[in-house]
């Protein structure tokens, strides 16, 4: 299931139920699991504080390992991710109490993700403010600090742009053995797979270096 179809029949599943109780939304996440895949996440959030840093995070279903720390979004080990693409967004569903999609690309820790989330919120009578929130990674590249060579730099950004080896040993004047083996060197230093998830790899860098 998709990240449009999950978050509809959520919304609707939610809408419907009518609850403003913590247990009866960690119920609704768990009948939520069997639609999930190894890239979703599920959360029952605590937003009764006046700092949204504050808010807790309890994990119901957490496939995609972001490494996290405490449960307070203020203990999170990046701050800077949580103080500009996590936080600002649960205290705006809790003071609109409408519900939150949002597709974001975020610097968290030593990685780039991209990912869709909605935040749920329910508020019941008094002061207790709560939400569920899904989110469904579509990709998550690691920004090595690994250092690149001129040369094996240049052979990364030439294959971005869809050389072949052949045709970077051209381009550059080298042998095609060489340009295979600054590959193979490239792939190990960046810790990647394949030429594929080298070259995200190697755009992820870029996208995060300042």
């Amino acid at each position: 299931m998709n990240s449009i179809e999950l978050f509809q029949f959520a919304h609707h599943e939610w809408g419907s139920l009518r609850t403003a109780r913590r247990e009866d939304a960690f119920g609704f996440l768990k009948r939520l699991e069997e639609l999930c895949d190894s890239s979703t996440n599920l959360y029952v959030v605590d937003m009764r504080p006046d700092d949204p840093l504050m808010f807790q995070m309890d994990r119901v279903l957490e496939n995609v390992n972001l490494r996290g720390g405490g449960m307070r979004l203020g203990d999170y080990p990046d701050l800077t991710y949580m103080r500009n693409d996590v936080a600002p967004y649960y205290q705006a569903c809790k003071q609109s109490g409408e519900t939150s999609i949002m597709r974001m690309r975020s610097k968290i820790q030593d990685q780039v993700a991209v990912y869709d989330r909605i935040i749920m919120p329910v508020k019941p009578k008094g002061d207790h403010t709560w939400s569920v929130s899904i989110t469904k990674t579509r990709m998550l590249l690691p920004t090595p600090p690994a250092v690149l060579t001129p040369k094996e730099q240049d052979i990364l950004d030439l294959l971005a742009q869809g050389y072949s080896a052949k045709e970077i040993a051209a381009k550059m004047s080298m042998s095609h053995r060489t340009v295979e083996h600054r590959i193979e060197s490239v792939k190990t230093k960046l810790g990647a797979k394949n030429v594929a998830h080298a070259v995200a790899i190697g755009i992820a860098r870029y996208l995060t270096s300042t």
